[in-house]
């Protein structure tokens, strides 16, 4: 009978928190500028920037005034420039961000925090002069990065009307090296800057 009763009274908050909730879709475009953060072995590295886009959907959903959960499907282009090569990562990122909104009058100030998760698609590096060569995500021990990826990641921004223009840092936490050896790690690290349009508004 308990148990009856906590599945009622449940769905009943459930409905209500639906109810009440405003969804929004909207279209998101930016720019990145990622590298990778390589330790281990007594130093650490940080190769150069290298510039990307990012191309997606993204939901808003209010349950109360000022504060949203914003998830996202996204392309993202990432990688990094060392030397005389380049290499490009192609991800589709999932990100779930919690974001607080700031009234200003003429326009909300934005802030916002939340995890992000990846996966690999396609890759390539570049040598100058010397061809390229395909990056294989996996697991075993022929992948050359793992096709998976997680992170967190903050931002801020303003929004005007149906329109959200942000910046944002992402950090990666998980070890994108497919050895996953103890005595290094690679991770994923960027900015991107965004523009989001949301139907609607």
């Amino acid at each position: 009978m308990r148990k009856k009763v906590l599945l009622v009274v449940s769905v009943a908050i459930l409905t209500m928190v639906y109810a009440q909730a405003q969804i929004d879709f909207g279209v998101r475009a930016g720019l990145n500028l990622t590298n990778i953060k390589y330790s281990g072995g007594g130093f650490s590295m940080s190769p150069d920037m290298k510039p990307g886009f990012q191309l997606g959907v993204v939901g808003e959903i209010s349950v109360i005034e000022s504060f949203v959960i914003q998830p996202g499907i996204i392309f993202a282009q990432q990688g990094y420039k060392l030397d005389k090569w380049k290499t490009s990562l192609n991800y589709i990122q999932i990100p779930v961000n919690a974001m607080y909104k700031v009234d200003l009058g003429c326009a909300n100030l934005l802030l916002q925090a939340g995890p992000y998760f990846g996966f690999g698609i396609s890759g390539k590096t570049k040598y100058d002069g010397e061809g390229s060569d395909k990056i294989k995500f996996g697991s075993g021990d022929d992948a050359d990065i793992k096709v998976l990826d997680l992170g967190l990641g903050i931002g801020a921004g303003f929004q005007f009307g149906a329109i959200q223009a942000g910046i944002g840092h992402n950090f990666g936490l998980m070890n994108i090296d497919p050895e996953n050896s103890s005595d290094y790690k690679v991770k994923n690290n960027g900015l991107a800057i965004t523009l989001t349009y949301f139907f609607g508004k």
